[in-house]
């Protein structure tokens, strides 16, 4: 179930930023969201690599999947994750 969802949120969008080694990011620019999805909670967090891309880790019952994504060109790393707000996450 958790592959399926993070596979969706990929789809739309885009692991951690702590063990990162691009010389960019660093825990400040992180953003962790949550989301309820079919009664399951999952916690996402996106991490500004400072390339035009983010890092995203989503994690759900102790499991965990990251992948890096691009940001859409007319996109700042908060327009991003404002539109992950738009569909739902509470975002901190």
């Amino acid at each position: 179930m958790l592959m399926a969802f993070a596979a969706g949120l990929f789809a739309f969008t885009s692991t951690s930023c702590s063990s990162d080694d691009d010389g960019g990011g660093s825990s400040s620019d992180c953003i962790t969201c949550s989301m309820d999805f079919e009664g399951n909670e999952f916690e996402t967090e996106y991490c500004d690599n400072g390339d035009g891309t983010a890092t995203v880790t989503v994690t759900s019952g102790g499991q965990s999947v990251s992948q890096e994504q691009d940001i859409p060109e007319d996109f700042t790393f908060e327009d991003y994750v404002d539109s992950q707000e738009q569909s739902g996450a509470d975002c901190n």
